[in-house]
């Protein structure tokens, strides 16, 4: 999508049991799954809701184990299905430096115990830290710690410590790692990515903004292999301090979304200058590969189409797009005054890759079986079907013994539109040399679905058949398309682990389908 314009889009009725407004809460991605945990809104939030994007739907998984009390401003990652949640606010004043683990596959929690490090104390009770997954080892870094006793006398001390946790190790332990470079500055509510360099194949720890007494716009890497730090130079348009921001990598551009900005940007930044400061709904994006802050085009036609200034939200990147969710939306010294979003957008920051091949699986006089694998953030597949008409015999040829007609390769393309019904072509697709048009005149039908969902539309026996499902319903499956309309699914194959029991499939999410038609053997 270089040099087209990015256009928010605003998640329009939502099913499912929608969580309640909050800032401070945490978000992670399980392929198609938003997962979202805790945060505070009159008070701290003890709930887990997932939104699948692919369905537009949220549910409230049924868990179980040492189930965690509700907490804010935490840590929390994701490697596979197993998320790890670390500290965060328990209460007003209160920090926590519990480490929990969530099996996602069956909802079920785990308190960990790990061990202290090999040398010098375990981390401190903090929030607004950052916890940064950086190949199969989370890093912690920084954040607020309360110096007082009494958690109604707050006593704040900013961090930069760092330490490592590496999840392969049964049980885990921390380890304070010795770098090299000068460290960051102490800070809380900043952000960490994990970036990979293309060229070199290194991975880096990238550390951005944050709050120190005032707002920081810093950046800073740590190569994790060496453990040195650095500060990079940057060139472009160099976005405002900000803290209570989001920073999502997508490819390898880093999105930085909304948070606390200074009213007035002063060039020097001190505690004491810092005295106003507003919520943004500005997004910077920062390539890691060129090191440029590059200028986004986003086009919106009203305020409404955009979403609000907010701080404390959480973002998501699933496939090519930026998702972002609730949030404070205003400042208000007092707690009980605050205010928060309730809305759900996403931004397409890139051109969804094309799905896979159709293949032909079975092919009869009357009828053709094809599948092809399904692409994340697709909303609708095309599948166009056409006549191929045999050239007639020459007249002195011998009678050849009749062979199999043999089916053109067949092409979709993705349509990230809403689904409406398409005249067959009237002019042949250069894809193939064997696909003939046909001049027949179909009448669009309407077939009914063969799982719980988006329906299946099909025009006619030659001409467009469209398709809106999940990747999880198209991959794997194949479609037996006759004539007349009629469309029979066999050989289910769930890309994600499940089991068949009488007419429903469960899978480790815990959502099901129908599965009307008998499994072929």
């Amino acid at each position: 999508m270089a040099g087209k314009a990015l256009q928010w889009k605003l998640v329009a009725n939502p099913t499912g049991p929608q969580p309640r407004p909050r800032h401070g809460h945490r978000a992670v991605a399980i392929k198609d799954l938003m997962v979202v945990f805790g945060g505070g809104n009159e008070g701290i939030v003890d709930e887990l809701h997932v939104y699948n994007t692919a369905t537009n739907q949220w549910f409230v998984p049924v868990t179980k184990g040492d189930v965690p009390p509700g907490c804010a401003a935490y840590g929390f990652v994701v490697e596979g299905t197993r998320l790890l949640v670390f500290g965060g606010m328990v209460e007003y004043g209160k920090y926590s430096n519990e480490l929990y683990e969530l099996q996602a596959s069956k909802w079920e929690w785990k308190k960990l115990k790990p061990k202290p490090p090999k040398a010098g104390p375990p981390p401190c009770p903090r929030l607004g830290h950052s916890f940064t997954l950086v190949n199969a080892k989370v890093y912690l870094f920084g954040g607020l710690a309360n110096d007082s006793a009494d958690p109604k006398n707050n006593v704040p001390r900013y961090l930069n410590d760092l330490y490592i946790l590496d999840i392969r190790n049964n049980p885990v332990q921390w380890e304070v790692p010795m770098t090299n470079g000068p460290s960051p500055p102490p800070r809380e509510s900043h952000t960490g990515v994990a970036y990979v360099d293309r060229e070199n194949h290194r991975s880096y720890l990238v550390i951005y903004g944050g709050m120190s007494g005032c707002r920081l716009g810093d950046l800073w890497f740590l190569e994790t292999e060496t453990m040195t730090w650095s500060k990079p130079q940057v060139s472009g348009i160099t976005p405002l301090p900000r803290s209570l921001h989001t920073s999502t990598l997508i490819g390898h551009r880093m999105f930085v979304f909304g948070g606390w900005v200074p009213v007035v940007a002063d060039e020097v930044k001190t505690a004491t200058n810092e005295k106003e400061w507003k919520c943004t709904s500005t997004m910077a994006c920062l390539n890691l590969d060129t090191m440029n802050w590059d200028e986004l085009d986003i086009h919106n036609e009203s305020e409404n189409s955009l979403p609000c200034a907010r701080a404390g939200h959480c973002a998501v990147g699933i496939s090519t797009r930026l998702y972002i969710w609730s949030g404070r939306d205003g400042y208000r010294k007092a707690w009980k005054n605050q205010v928060c979003c309730k809305d759900l957008w996403y931004l397409e920051v890139d051109k969804p890759p094309a799905p896979g091949r159709v293949c032909l699986v079975k092919a009869a006089i009357q009828s053709l079986e094809v599948s092809w694998s399904g692409c994340p953030s697709i909303q609708t597949y095309i599948l166009q079907i056409q006549k191929y008409d045999l050239p007639p015999p020459a007249a002195a040829a011998p009678k050849a013994v009749p062979t199999p007609a043999t089916v053109p390769p067949l092409i979709t393309s993705p349509k990230p539109a809403q689904p409406v019904l398409i005249s067959p072509p009237s002019a042949p697709i250069q894809a193939a040399k064997t696909i003939i048009t046909t001049n027949q005149i179909v009448t669009p039908k309407i077939v009914t679905p063969i799982i719980k969902g988006p329906p299946v539309r099909v025009q006619g026996a030659t001409g467009t058949i469209i398709r809106q499902a999940t990747p999880q319903q198209i991959t794997g499956k194949q479609l037996l398309v006759k004539q007349g309309g009629n469309i029979i699914q066999k050989n289910w194959s769930p890309t994600t682990s499940c089991y068949f029991g009488q007419n429903k499939y469960w899978n480790d999410f815990g959502y099901f389908a129908e599965r009307r038609q008998s499994r072929s053997k």
